[in-house]
């Protein structure tokens, strides 16, 4: 006869866990993959109906800055930096900013390439 044993949640989760890529190799492999993309951490608020604005970005290297106003939202891809999402067309210090959410929770904006002449 076989036991009947008692299902371990914890168990299969930590198994489950032990081949999880971390948090900070997936966002170095994503940044090989494009330069062009900065990914940055955004402080957002969530209403009730469940819409998401973004108050705050803070860049690479810890640099906060507040959204001003959110101009336009809409689905998009990013043409220079690759990549689709949701596309927040915002206004920071004045300064029109796009900035993406992609569905797999990351949030970036298009680096600006400087010393590149076009022919």
């Amino acid at each position: 006869m076989k036991e009947v044993g008692v299902y371990d949640y914890h168990r299969e989760r930590k198994q489950a866990e032990d081949f999880a890529v971390p948090f900070a190799e997936h966002v170095q492999e994503t940044e090989q993959i494009s330069p062009n993309k900065a990914y940055v951490e955004v402080i957002a608020n969530f209403s009730a109906d469940g819409k998401m604005l973004p108050l705050k970005l803070i860049w690479e290297n810890g640099k906060s800055y507040e959204i001003d106003r959110i101009l336009r939202v809409d689905r998009c891809a990013s043409l220079k930096a690759g990549g689709a999402g949701i596309r927040y067309v915002c206004r920071i210090q004045g300064q029109r900013v796009e900035l993406y959410y992609e569905e797999n929770g990351f949030w970036f904006v298009q680096r600006k390439v400087t010393g590149i002449r076009e022919a």
